[in-house]
């Protein structure tokens, strides 16, 4: 019984730090902006993916949006709606999407990551997220070079059968981005599993 629950102890461990990890493995991750502090009662947030030509393929898609209204300007045809409501962009051609939001709540999203193996990883996707008011001006805690609340990075998979990465930089605090719990339920069954074939073995 003592070994179980300190299986069962490591397993919330594990499953804690990979939550917490800057890099997760390629799936969808859940993002959260709280926007209370923002001093603006309305206005626009900016999303788009870095594109150039010639590069492996990798997607975005955003969907299950909470509160944004139904007022959005796509800037490029980089950027398209997918059923059910949400946007999918694309690397390889310009892309800008500029949502209406009301600020003084929470907006949230879930965005997942897709695409070619590159086993030369000549190419990062960089997924940025920025904030403005009615007359443009950033929101936030943003990064002075791109003007981003948060970056997240795709990383593609250097073989066929292979998964890419996610990395996330957040330079504001207000802004959350955890793996949805299907990811990490699947993590945790997979650490199981290993720790119980080393039981096994050492038994």
């Amino acid at each position: 019984m003592k070994n179980i629950f300190k299986l069962m102890r490591r397993l919330a461990l594990a499953l804690v730090l990979a939550s917490a990890s800057s890099v997760a493995a390629a799936g969808t991750i859940h993002v959260a902006i709280d926007t209370s502090g923002f001093g603006a009662a309305s206005g626009y947030v900016d999303m788009q993916l870095s594109a150039s030509a010639g590069v492996p393929l990798a997607t975005a898609v955003i969907t299950n949006l909470s509160g944004f209204d139904s007022s959005a300007f796509i800037d490029s045809w980089g950027v398209t709606p997918v059923a059910g409501g949400g946007y999918a962009f694309r690397n390889d051609t310009s892309n800008d999407l500029f949502h209406a939001v009301n600020f003084g709540g929470v907006l949230s999203f879930d965005l997942t990551f897709a695409g070619a193996y590159d086993p030369l990883t000549t190419y990062v996707s960089h997924f940025v997220v920025s904030a403005f008011d009615e007359n443009f001006a950033l929101l936030g805690n943003y990064d002075p070079v791109s003007g981003a609340l948060a970056d997240f990075a795709w990383t593609p998979a250097l073989s066929a059968n292979g998964e890419g990465s996610i990395g996330r930089d957040i330079n504001d605090p207000a802004v959350t981005a955890v793996p949805e719990p299907t990811a990490l339920l699947l993590l945790g069954v997979g650490l199981l599993g290993i720790a119980l074939v080393q039981r096994r073995r050492s038994a």
